[in-house]
């Protein structure tokens, strides 16, 4: 795909599943990358493994998302060691899983700084570089549950639905800066989140492992699960050139589990 080669992509919680995977494909594609997460060992691992792996540049940084503080140390020290960054892949952590009454307002706070508040100060400190330049990519990886709530997701589906609404705006605000802004809602992609809900679901309904799995792939029409890089693929096509007119757009990516029609 066209302009990727020598960009710089800043692509957060890429210790591993969809994160890493996105930092794979975009390296792959030519871009230095730059990752961060809040594991030291594990975002170092994974930036080896990226390295080796496609031969890219893959730089990395420690930091929580849930801390405004090193959220903006991070992005300091990208422009520092990479300089203004082209593509900001918005990835997160995983929040909560529970009924809503066994979320504490801590809990909540954490979330909110994690997801909405991160995703605000990326996107500040991004923008005015990529509108000087007169182009820049931002994609927001969300969840199907920002079109399809689900029971116990209740930080999921109101916390990243926010984050599409933002996206939308800055679509708006952004589009004559030759700058896009899109969001992704993807559905039942084999990471270690996915594995953590198949186990919680099989202690739940006293059922093995293996039986959760093939629940949960009855309720999507392809009858599997994504692969992470399938989401890099995405992310890596919305940041070149040939998806410029992309823009404002949340793209659903389940196998068909969303059935609602737009």
């Amino acid at each position: 795909m066209k302009g990727l080669s020598n960009k710089v992509a800043l692509i957060s919680a890429a210790s591993s599943g969809i994160g890493k995977a996105i930092a794979k494909v975009m390296a792959s594609e030519g871009c230095k990358v730059h990752i961060f997460s809040r594991d030291e060992e594990k975002i170092r691992k994974s930036a080896e493994e990226i390295s080796k792996e496609t031969g890219g540049k893959v730089k990395y940084s420690v930091g929580d998302l849930s801390k405004t503080e090193d959220v903006k140390r991070v992005l300091s020290e990208v422009k520092k060691e990479s300089g203004e960054i082209d593509f900001l892949i918005v990835n997160y952590g995983d929040p909560k899983v529970a009924p809503f009454m066994d979320i504490s307002e801590e809990e909540w706070d954490t979330s909110i700084n994690m997801i909405v508040k991160s995703s605000v100060i990326m996107a500040r400190n991004v923008l005015p570089g990529m509108s000087e330049k007169g182009d820049g990519r931002i994609v927001f990886v969300t969840s199907l549950t920002t079109k399809q709530p689900l029971e116990n997701f209740a930080i999921s589906a109101s916390l990243r639905a926010a984050v599409v609404s933002l996206s939308k705006v800055l679509s708006i605000e952004f589009a004559e800066k030759g700058i896009t802004s899109n969001s992704i809602s993807q559905g039942y992609i084999m990471t270690p989140r996915l594995e953590s809900i198949a186990e919680k679901n099989a202690k739940k309904f006293n059922i093995s492992v293996e039986q959760a799995y093939d629940a949960l792939k009855q309720g999507i029409p392809a009858k599997r699960f994504g692969n992470p890089e399938e989401i890099g693929y995405l992310v890596s096509f919305l940041c070149s050139d040939e998806a410029s007119y992309i823009n404002g757009t949340n793209i659903q990516i389940d196998g068909g589990v969303v059935r609602f029609p737009f």
